[in-house]
């Protein structure tokens, strides 16, 4: 007999949606047929990987007040354009070692000066070379800072 979970609620992830109360014409489509199946299973787009990083990542978070008009995307541009190496370091081939800008708070309200919000971003930099020095992220960040204060008149909380 086939084997059958006993409850499967308690199983279901929290991000699945619960399809036990659906009728059989909403049920989601899957297919039976074998060649749409060996394509499935065949294709070069689902087969993507990439090798383990050979050097760590560091991982900087950094909050700021800035004019609750503008999108964290434009936030998002404004760091990683001033993320990318200084034109003198681009000439030697310097690669960008910013990897992932990640927001990961919003906050309107007390303690925050109406017309503007809060937003905090946790960025990763790495190297797919060589292990970055503390004193490297540091001038990145430093760099981001002074753009978003010049350009967007950010203020660092």
């Amino acid at each position: 007999t086939p084997f059958r979970p006993r409850s499967t609620k308690s199983r279901r992830n929290a991000d699945q949606p619960d399809l036990s109360s659906l009728a059989p014409s909403q049920m989601p489509r899957i297919s039976r047929n074998p060649s749409e199946l060996t394509a499935l299973a065949t294709s070069r787009e689902t087969l993507r990987t990439s090798p383990l990083p050979r050097h760590p990542s560091v991982v900087r978070d950094v909050s700021i007040l800035v004019a609750d008009t503008l999108s964290a995307a434009t936030v998002r541009g404004t760091i990683r354009s001033a993320a990318q190496p200084s034109r003198e370091a681009s000439a030697g081939q310097v690669p960008a070692t910013l990897i992932q800008i990640r927001e990961f708070d919003r906050y309107q309200g007390k303690g925050v000066p109406d017309g503007k919000v809060s937003l905090s971003f946790r960025l990763t930099f790495q190297s797919p070379e060589r292990t970055l020095t503390d004193d490297e992220v540091q001038a990145a960040m430093q760099r981001i800072i002074d753009a978003l204060t010049r350009e967007l008149q950010a203020v660092q909380r």
